[in-house]
């Protein structure tokens, strides 16, 4: 690649990882869009923003590896895993853990991978009845109509989804908080590491977890449950079982998928209908409307709007003037693919009535999100609830902050009933 390719522009050049991009990412995602939607970061990766863009790489599985995608130069999990196997560092153990998931690996091996799950997530997701989702619902409506002012972060939308994925995974519900935890912390080392401390609290809870994980899949081995560990331990195809690793990385990706993700779509969801009041007041009137409000919801805040996909180019290729080498890391932006006006007409508005809203929340291709029916049915299930139940909802918390520790989120957003 030609350097004059790399430069970095310093007045399009975000820290993707700073608090102040991540707690307001729109701006830096409409400038880079507009300007330089093939951004090269300085993390050392390629940043993708463009609707057109984003969805072909998504598409392109043969074009752009997932298999060992790389976070850029900044991560230290990418960048000193092979360094740290070799040296039995704690770091590139995870990072070689985490390389076994089916979202991380292509064809053939993420076809048998993502066959073996998908038959023992789907058969356990099918079994955890709506009337399940509902009572759980239920439960955290009631217990927050009772405090009559509180958060719908931490009483609403954060619960529900880790509930309902402990149980599916077979987690004790005396160790679900304890298990959400250790992925919070151990979330540090997907970013740049910013002090010993913080590194060594990361790898401790990661350490913590996959004994945890393993732990879990021999008392499952011995004493199998109705649970989606037994049914991983039981599913094959073609001869094929996951191996003891792909079943942890299986775990640890379907937890992260179905608990935290949701939980982001369904405070902040609940903060735009709140939000907007005339949109609102039509869902209430209207549950027709459901199904088109939840799709402009994922795509006008995705629930990881501030974070990106990774890829990995397989060949040298041009795009939009730019030249990507092979090897090199790709980045793309599925909240900003979302709000690109070349898709979307008026994207920066926020409208449960939007028809042809094909998002890219989920993402696209073979790494289609597994659990996007599980969150949905989830979501619909809160929304509905409560509209039902709190029909005096009001924000207390007009413009809620994110917060410092996970930027990705918003901190608190307090209601009253």
């Amino acid at each position: 690649m030609s350097s004059e390719n790399k430069n970095i522009n310093t007045e399009l050049a975000p820290d993707l990882y700073s608090y102040a991009y991540q707690s307001d990412p729109v701006p830096y995602l409409q400038k880079l869009r507009a300007e330089d939607p093939v951004h090269w970061s300085a993390h050392g990766f390629w940043f993708l923003t463009r609707y057109d863009d984003v969805q072909a790489v998504l598409r392109d599985a043969a074009g752009f590896s997932s298999a060992g995608a790389s976070w850029g130069k900044s991560n230290p999990v990418a960048e000193d895993a092979k360094k740290a196997k070799d040296q039995g560092g704690d770091v590139g153990k995870i990072g070689n853990l985490l390389r076994h998931s089916f979202n991380l690996s292509d064809p053939p091996v993420h076809t048998r991978l993502r066959g073996l799950v998908n038959q023992a997530f789907s058969r356990r997701a099918a079994q955890h009845r709506h009337e399940r989702i509902v009572e759980v619902v239920n439960d955290l409506v009631d217990k927050a109509k009772a405090k009559g002012t509180f958060d719908l972060v931490t009483d609403l939308g954060f619960p529900l989804p880790i509930i309902v994925a402990s149980e599916i995974i077979g987690i004790p519900t005396e160790d679900a908080d304890r298990f959400r935890r250790s992925f919070e912390e151990a979330g540090v080392l997907m970013m740049p590491i910013k002090n010993k401390e913080v590194l060594d609290r990361g790898i401790a809870a990661a350490r913590w977890q996959g004994q945890y994980l393993k732990d879990l899949v021999e008392a499952r081995r011995a004493n199998p449950q109705d649970d989606l560990i037994s049914h991983l331990i039981d599913a094959e195809e073609g001869g094929e079982k996951l191996t003891a690793p792909e079943m942890m990385a299986a775990i640890a990706t379907i937890f992260t998928a179905a608990g935290t993700t949701t939980e982001r779509f369904i405070s902040s969801g609940l903060f735009l209908l709140l939000s907007h009041p005339e949109q609102l007041a039509a869902l209430k009137a209207d549950r027709t409307l459901m199904v088109g409000a939840l799709e402009e919801i994922l795509r006008f805040h995705h629930p990881d709007q501030s974070t990106s996909t990774n890829r990995r180019a397989t060949q040298d290729m041009e795009m939009r003037g730019k030249h990507i080498k092979a090897g090199d890391s790709v980045r793309v932006s599925l909240g900003a693919a979302n709000r690109d006006p070349e898709r979307f007409p008026d994207p920066d508005t926020f409208d449960i009535r939007r028809t042809d809203n094909k998002h890219l929340s989920f993402g696209n291709g073979i790494h289609f999100c597994l659990g996007s029916a599980l969150s949905l049915s989830e979501t619909e299930a809160m929304f509905n609830a409560v509209l039902d139940q709190m029909p005096d909802l009001t924000l207390i918390t007009t413009a809620p902050i994110k917060d410092p520790r996970r930027p990705d989120r918003y901190k608190e957003i307090l209601v009253s009933c």
